[in-house]
């Protein structure tokens, strides 16, 4: 499922990063900043054509991914996007490669909104 139709920036996620996109999207509309959010829903088999498709719409991928670095979902979708050709500006943003703690300490190494929001106008700057 596709969310808005800016032609900035496409945002590709899932689970609980789909809400934090969600909310980043709005902050950057006040950065004169248009992104559209894909909820990739399923994740085996990945929905390449629609993500191919919605990153073509924009020309530039964010993929926002709430597991980690090394050997997290974001790792196929970049590889799934380069695979079929596509060459605009792509980055991603993870949790860091760590064992999660519990509280506030999780904090500390999982992504956040002020972290999407900062790969989301770095990636659009280029």
């Amino acid at each position: 499922r596709t969310y808005g139709d800016g032609t900035d920036l496409t945002i590709v996620t899932f689970g609980n990063g789909v809400r934090m996109s969600l909310r980043v999207a709005r902050r950057l509309e006040k950065s004169h900043i248009a992104a559209r959010v894909v909820d990739m829903r399923w994740l085996a088999p990945l929905p390449v054509h629609d993500i191919l498709r919605e990153a073509n719409a924009t020309g530039r991928v964010l993929v926002v991914d709430e597991t980690r670095t090394s050997g997290g979902v974001s790792e196929g979708v970049v590889a799934a996007l380069v695979d079929d050709g596509f060459t605009g500006p792509l980055a991603r943003v993870t949790s860091d490669d760590s064992f999660i703690p519990l509280g506030d300490a999780a904090l500390e190494v999982l992504l956040s909104e002020d972290t999407i929001e900062a790969a989301a106008v770095k990636l659009v700057s280029r």
